[in-house]
């Protein structure tokens, strides 16, 4: 029995640097620096016949936290199943988890000034000391 061979549907390597940051909110660069710190966590121990490379592991998360759709969207344009999409992004959540520290830092105190005026000049907001990205979904009672 030949053991089935993944094809990734995205290949970054040919994809322009505005439509990578439109997709997946972060640059190539980055992406493949947190593919490389998450990599081996995403690597199961025995490599499962479907195994799913960590960089599409990855891609697959990032797009799915970028555009704010269902699983079953994003695992279709990323060649899988739903429940294979829910493991991986378990997985991926996880292995995020324990490397946030060296994403999500606060100014230091002395820095709280800096800060606050750079992003008063950006929009006018008084008292702003970071901003987050994310997908506003609005909820309408039935």
């Amino acid at each position: 029995m030949n053991p089935r061979v993944y094809r990734p549907l995205v290949d970054l390597s040919t994809m322009e640097e505005r439509h990578i940051i439109l997709r997946y909110r972060l640059d190539r660069a980055t992406i493949h620096e947190l593919c490389a710190q998450l990599e081996p966590a995403l690597m199961s121990p025995i490599r499962q016949p479907t195994g799913i490379p960590p960089l599409v592991q990855v891609l697959s998360v990032l797009h799915f936290l970028a555009i704010g759709s269902f699983q079953t969207t994003v695992a279709m344009s990323s060649g899988m199943s739903q429940p294979m999409f829910s493991k991986i992004l378990s997985r991926v959540l996880s292995a995020l988890t324990k490397h946030m520290r060296s994403y999500i830092v606060f100014p230091e105190e002395v820095d709280l000034a800096t800060v606050k005026g750079d992003f008063y000049a950006l929009g006018h907001i008084p008292n702003i000391i970071g901003a987050i990205d994310g997908t506003h979904v609005a909820l309408v009672p039935p």
